[in-house]
């Protein structure tokens, strides 16, 4: 592979210009592509074959109802804290009759008509017990004229004496059995009432009312346009002062903004920029990495008009393709820099820098999607997508480097260095040259024996590497002991999906979830859809009177505020009801209650009545659950095949357990990390966190791809190294020194500006990729400078030679990669002598 991406590099360092009109064309043709063919992103977040969407399936045949029809609700206030008045009642009405027109909504719900028909049903009732009462006590009265009148009569009088009397009892018998049959259909309505009435859509202070949208489709199918719709009837209709908030559904997607990515880019190139030195070097990766994101969303999304994404998808291609697009192009020409540097002719340096580095590149971005692309073994269809382009975002990335960046190297020519080094440079050459004539060898080889020189400087610990092998066994013990400390906020990770509490404080989610929680509980923001079962042969009627009994029941539960019936299928087989927790969606008690509902059975005439739960709070607790199950399964197909791909790399046993040992610490203290900011709230200001809450619930799985690819990456690029100096003949303890002095460097800008490209996120104001970019960004921090840079170094140095023991029957099998391209690299003369292996 090695000599292969030599000759590409070759190619395109001599035929630049046909090169970059390849990438233009291909990335007119994806842009075209997209243009024709791209279709909406959803916010919706779902899994099939979960507790909730069967039960979801049940309703929908129990029920003539779309249960999958996605839901809105409009909020609207008076501002100055008085009752809301007919005339704004009637605005809103006029606002509702618009929407109600409008094309994909099929019903709309107006909260004072819905009052006005709860408070006549509660008149009826009223008016229906009175006159009950009222013709008890008529009936008693009559009763007691006829037990008078019979009382009258002696004992020895004819039947007929009695006859008119027996007469009128049995109209009065009548009347009262006509009374008790009224009266348990007027107890049920009454009991039912009660129940409904804990479920008003208009506050007790009167100042606020919760307006409802239905629409024909799942919320995830209706389109922007839609919204906009809905969104516009409000706002263009005078409300006479009335403020109108929109919830999430409303709301719509999110647009994301550039300023993330913008962050990042700008804290690479200052990176950069003090790296290299030079405004050209360090703009140079930032645009390759710009090309290899722009083909990857370009040629992604022109898929999204026949593959459902996620909204949160093109974030996280944008940035991991931006981070590792930076870091492989950085690496290429890094070693292309260095190269020079031993007075090698332009395009040779180049086609040696892609064969070298470029092959490194290509093994460290395989570890990286085959990483991302085992989220398809997962069989959750959202997680695959989001994998699978970030996947592709990471084979563009891989793509530039390698074709790309030697071709933009060609043509930058010397300005790839500051002048002052090029001209440092020419001068060494030129002495070079002159030394050659004198002494009557090759010039190369002048060159290759200054290099080998200069090597033997690079055996002496220097820096942060003197402090850490000055006592590697204490490193060690420190460095676990840091992670491990920092890793035990994870011990009380909590997983869930972000609601309206998680959003920015400004945004109109966060503002209607505040409305809601402050007028009518923090339950009303989580509502929960239960479904009960009932016995085979259930009746109407018994139906209808189970339907009170249970919500009754129901009410009693732990972590209940409230429970509306809301109907009684066709066939009489189940009951549907609306609960109202106590805390809101995120809350553990939430949670506790949707699972003990669904354990919960209770008695009925004809049997036992059992319970499912649905609804979107229920189905996020199902996707959390579910995500949590697979993720042992996922982490162990992640290692098993990279350290498939590391023992093809590093030709050792202990180096690739090492690697992965030190990847599982820095997760951990990543995780530890992110629950302590996200969950427990602290340093909560700093990153614009609104309400603590869960952890995204695919978080965890997503970090462990993403963060295993790149540690093996760090990995991959400063053991390389290692293993390079170990193969050239250095003992195994100097190999470590060596190996870390040349790639440290690099490795360092590396990790920062991956860093930095990741922390761009955090502030973006979506609380799902400010979550990703954060537990991202710590664990590079923690892999790249505690694990690679610290632990790593430490371990191999106590290791020695051992380090690097590989079984002879594996060394017979196992084929050699050259990652490094050694096999590319001229043999310097004199070559630095064999050593004893210790």
């Amino acid at each position: 592979m090695a000599t292969f991406l030599y000759r590409i590099g070759g190619f395109a360092a001599r035929r630049a210009w046909v090169v970059i009109t390849a990438w233009l064309v291909i990335l007119l043709a994806l842009g075209g592509a997209f243009f024709a063919f791209k279709g909406e992103l959803s916010n919706s977040i779902t899994i099939p074959g979960t507790k909730a969407a069967q039960v979801q399936d049940d309703l929908a045949g129990a029920f003539d109802v779309n249960a999958d029809a996605g839901v809105g609700q409009a909020i609207v206030s008076t501002t100055d804290g008085s009752k809301i008045t007919e005339q704004q009642q009637k605005a809103v009405a006029a606002a509702l009759k618009k929407v109600d027109g409008i094309d994909g909504v099929d019903s709309t719900t107006d909260p004072f008509s819905q009052q006005k028909q709860v408070d006549d049903a509660r008149k009826q009732l009223e008016d229906g017990r009175s006159r009950l009462e009222q013709g008890e006590k008529q009936l008693a009265g009559a009763q007691q004229q006829i037990d008078a009148a019979r009382s009258k009569i002696p004992a020895n009088a004819p039947a007929s004496a009695t006859q008119q009397i027996d007469q009128q009892q049995a109209q009065l018998d009548e009347q009262k059995k006509k009374i008790d049959e009224q009266k348990p259909e007027l107890e049920r309505n009454e009991k039912k009432l009660d129940l409904t009435s804990e479920y008003g859509s208009i506050s007790e202070d009167g100042t606020t009312a919760l307006t409802g949208v239905t629409f024909e489709h799942e919320i995830n199918e209706v389109s922007s346009d839609t919204l906009a719709e809905v969104r516009s009837a409000f706002e263009d209709t005078d409300l006479h002062g009335l403020d109108v908030q929109f919830d999430q559904n409303l709301e719509g997607m999110t647009e994301m903004g550039v300023t993330s990515e913008i962050i990042g880019m700008v804290i690479a190139l200052i990176i950069l920029l003090i790296m290299l030195g030079t405004f050209v070097a360090a703009g140079l990766p930032v645009l390759m990495a710009l090309v290899g994101v722009g083909a990857a969303y370009l040629g992604a999304f022109a898929l999204s008009d026949v593959v459902d994404m996620n909204s949160t998808t093109p974030a996280l291609g944008s940035m991991l393709g931006l981070a590792v697009g930076i870091d492989y192009s950085l690496f290429i020409l890094n070693r292309h820099r260095n190269n020079l540097r031993r007075g090698m002719g332009m395009h040779e340096s180049i086609a040696l820098a892609t064969g070298t580095s470029g092959n490194a590149v290509l093994f460290a971005g395989t570890t990286v999607v085959i990483a991302l692309l085992a989220l398809n073994v997962v069989g959750i269809p959202f997680l695959s997508v989001m994998g699978n382009v970030a996947a592709f975002a990471v084979v563009m990335a891989v793509a530039v480097a390698v074709t790309l960046t030697p071709a933009m190297l060609s043509l930058i020519g010397r300005r790839v260095m500051p002048r002052r080094r090029w001209d440092a440079i020419q001068r060494r050459a030129q002495l070079r040259r002159d030394a050659a004539e004198i002494v009557g060898e090759d010039e190369q080889h002048t060159a290759d024996r200054a290099h080998a020189l200069t090597a033997e400087r690079d055996t002496t610990p220097r820096g942060w590497l003197k402090v850490v092998l000055a006592k590697p066994a204490l490193t060690i013990l420190a460095t676990v002991a840091v992670l491990g400390i920092i890793a035990i906020p994870m011990t009380q990770l909590r997983l869930g999906l972000p609601d309206g509490s998680s959003q920015s404080a400004d945004s109109g989610a966060y503002k209607t979830y505040k409305i809601v929680e402050d007028k009518f509980g923090a339950g009303r923001n989580g509502t929960v859809v239960a479904a009960a079962y009932l016995p085979d042969g259930t009746t109407e009627e018994q139906a209808e009177d189970l339907q009170v009994d249970l919500g009754e029941q129901l009410r009693e539960q732990d972590h209940v505020s409230a429970v509306v019936p809301a109907a009684i299928s066709k066939d009489h087989s189940m009951l549907l009801y609306q609960i109202i927790p106590d805390e809101g969606p995120s809350a553990e008690s939430t949670t506790d209650l949707v699972n003990s509902l669904r354990d919960l059975h209770l008695d009925t005439p004809e049997g036992e009545a059992s319970f499912g739960v649905t609804g979107q709070t229920a189905m996020n607790i199902d996707i959390s659950e579910n995500l949590f199950k697979v993720l042992p399964v996922y982490l162990a197909i992640v290692v098993g095949l990279s350290l498939i791909v590391l023992i093809l790399v590093f030709r050792s046993i202990w180096v690739p357990l090492s690697a992965t040992i030190g990847f599982l610490f820095s997760l951990l203290a990543a995780f530890g990390a992110t629950v302590a900011v996200f969950q427990w709230g602290w340093l909560g200001d700093l990153f614009n966190i609104t309400e603590p809450g869960p952890i995204l619930s695919f978080l965890p799985i997503l970090a462990v791809g993403i963060l295993f690819g790149l540690a093996m990456d760090y990995q991959m690029f400063l053991v390389s190294a290692m293993r390079e100096a170990y193969s050239h003949g250095r003992d195994g303890k100097t190999a470590v020194v060596v190996g870390f002095n040349h790639s440290a460097r690099v490795v360092v800008a590396a990790a920062l500006i991956m860093t930095g490209v990741f922390m761009g996120f955090v502030f973006s104001g979506d609380p799902m990729i400010a979550s990703i970019g954060f537990v991202l960004s710590a664990g590079v921090l923690f892999d790249a400078f505690v694990v690679r840079m610290t632990l790593i170094p430490a371990l191999m140095h106590l290791m020695g030679a051992k380090a690097w023991w590989f079984p002879k029957w594996a060394e017979r099998i196992v084929p050699d990669v050259d990652v490094e391209g050694a096999s590319l690299e001229r043999p310097a003369q004199p070559s630095y002598p064999a050593q004893p292996t210790q």
